[in-house]
């Protein structure tokens, strides 16, 4: 897989079974992650930059909303790199990890999704009229996945 010395999430991770991506971001939340208490916060550190931003995209393909920053990685009080931090909220359902310890810390999903889960129309521009192409897929409901953030996108026919 390539992954010895130079960290990262193989490509045919993030196409395989939703069962074989949760595993993976399992064992990245109990191996470097942190679940705080009652709050289903997830948090997970790393130094290495490609291996935060595969984490991203893993965690986007099974449809929560991470964010990600860097800052400096101290150990005993000195610099001694970059920190990777990604922060997202997950809950019981979500799985995300396998040691009881952790898991216990995920409360239950409430009615309504907290603002950290929820996309915001933040601007309107007329744009000039051109052709574009109708997209048309075969899945249930007529959804997919667009873009870098992964956004759920509705087939209107």
């Amino acid at each position: 897989m390539g992954v010895l010395h130079n960290k990262h999430i193989p490509p045919q991770v993030f196409r395989s079974s939703e069962s074989q991506r949760r595993e993976t971001l399992q064992g990245l939340v109990d191996s470097d992650g942190y679940i705080e208490n009652g709050t289903s916060r997830v948090e997970i550190c790393f130094t290495s930059e490609r291996l935060a931003v595969d984490t991203v995209e893993l965690i986007r393909t099974l449809g929560l909303y991470p964010r990600l920053s860097q800052g400096d990685a101290t150990l005993n009080g000195r610099i001694v790199g970059t920190r990777y931090r990604i922060v997202f909220t997950a809950y019981e359902g979500d799985h995300v990890s396998r040691l009881p310890r952790k898991a216990e810390r995920l409360k239950p999903k409430g009615k309504s999704a907290p603002y950290s889960q929820v996309r915001t129309i933040v601007g309107i521009k007329r744009v000039e009229p051109a052709l574009v192409t109708h997209i048309r897929v075969s899945s249930t409901g007529g959804t997919y996945l667009a873009g870098e953030g992964l956004v759920p996108v509705c087939d209107y026919t």
